[in-house]
Parts: C-alpha cells; structure tokens; sequence
C-alpha cells in the first residue's frame, strides 16, 4: 500500500457512473471515503465533518446550486469533475477518460490524465495520475474536442454496424479493420496521418459514388463533413469541392 497522509478523507458525493468508477479506484487504491447522494441517504453534513476532500460527481448544472444549497462543504478542498464547467465557486479536475459500464483494473485508473484549471491546482492525496493544466477559459473547447473524438466516434461506429446488419453483414467482421486503424492512429508520430482510402488517394469519382449509395441517408451529412474537414488540412486541396460538398 502506498503512503498516504492520515488526515486525507474523501467525501464522494453522487451515484451516477462516474461516481461509481472513482469509487472504485478510491476502493483499489486503500484511500478512506464515504459517498453520499440522494438515493444512498445519510446525513451529509455528518459526513462533511469527517472529511478533508469533498468531489463532487454530479451533473453540470447541479454543481454550484448544490454548493450553495450546502456551504458547509466550502470549508474543505472542494472540487468537480467536469470538463467544460468553469464556475468561481470551486476549482475542478477532469478525469480525461470514457466511463463505461464495466469498473476498470488499477493501472487504467492510474493512468487517466487528470486535466486541472491553469492557477486553481488541487492535489488529491493518494492518487498519482498524471496532471494537465489548461486555461479556463479554453475548458468548453477542450471538452468540445474531447466529445468530437470519443461520442462522435462511438456514434458513427455504431451507425455503420446497423447498416452492416442491413446488409446481411455481421458487425463483427469490421472488428479488426477498426482495431487496427485505432493502433495505426495511436502509434503514428505527431503530425503523420494513417488516413487510407479514396481521400488519401485523392479518388473524388469513388466518393462520389459513396455520396450517392448514401443518398438520404444521415451519414451522407457526415460523410460530407468529413470529407470537408480532411481538404481544410490540405493546401491545395487534392481535387476540387464544388459537386461533392
């Protein structure tokens, strides 16, 4: 067990998903905390007197009439977790990490970068990940970013494998060609791209084709944006955008 000071206490309050998972790491990590919510009952301020950290795993819009509504809890270090709240009423940290419904194992829990707000550092005795600062006011574009490359991936992976089915295709057949694309993405040095296909080739009559198989299908929005979002980066761009977009 590693050393952790005597006097560290954590007051988890909530009991959603995030909650549950950094319960858990409390839990793997030998560090002493009560939990409270709604639902699991129990005097707060009772809890709030024996603690020395307060975390605050709620939504959003409840952090700071929660706050409010129990000032007591002002009196300890007192932080949120979420990634796009910037409020003067407490600091936070942003567990840079997707929680799904399965607890993780200790190395994952350690290794989730905690991203603090630039000038309002908090420590959390006991845990060592590894700690970003970022100004606040750049918080709703990181989170934004943070969306865009794990919801939106999720959402358009998703997408495809019902298409799949309508096609008499087992999703489980993309399985490795995303896997390996997800490998080639992480292992590329910093500014290689591991983009394949027709639009590193620059093939604009097979996505053409794509566009109209797609036809009044959502994707084809996507597909569209994608495609825009790729020649931004290019200068010039490969082939030209007045049919396609």
């Amino acid at each position: 067990m590693r050393q952790v000071p005597a006097a560290a206490h954590f007051l988890l309050v909530g009991d959603g998903r995030l909650a549950r998972h950094f319960a858990h790491y409390l839990r793997l990590e030998n560090l002493s905390f009560d939990q409270w919510s709604r639902r699991l009952g129990g005097s707060l301020e009772t809890l709030a007197d024996r603690c020395t950290h307060v975390l605050l795993a709620i939504s959003d819009s409840a952090i700071e009439p929660f706050l409010t509504a129990h000032p007591f809890l002002r009196t300890h270090v007192c932080v949120h977790f979420s990634g796009a709240l910037v409020t003067p009423a407490v600091p936070s940290i942003h567990p840079l990490m997707t929680f799904g419904p399965d607890l993780y194992s200790l190395d994952e829990y350690r290794a989730i970068p905690f991203v603090l707000e630039k000038g309002r550092i908090v420590e959390l005795p006991g845990l060592t990940n590894v700690v970003v600062e970022l100004s606040p006011e750049a918080k709703p574009l990181y989170h934004a970013l943070c969306v865009a490359s794990g919801n939106f991936t999720v959402i358009l992976w998703e997408a495809v494998f019902e298409r799949f089915q309508s096609l008499g295709l087992p999703r489980e057949i993309l399985f490795p060609y995303l896997v390996k694309t997800a490998q080639n993405l992480l292992t590329a040095s910093p500014g290689e791209t591991v983009l394949t296909g027709p639009l590193k080739r620059g093939d604009f009559k097979t996505i053409e084709k794509h566009l109209e198989a797609l036809d009044g299908d959502p994707l084809a929005e996507l597909y569209r944006a994608f495609v825009s979002t790729s020649l931004s980066r290019e200068a010039p761009a490969p082939f030209p955008l007045g049919g396609l977009l």
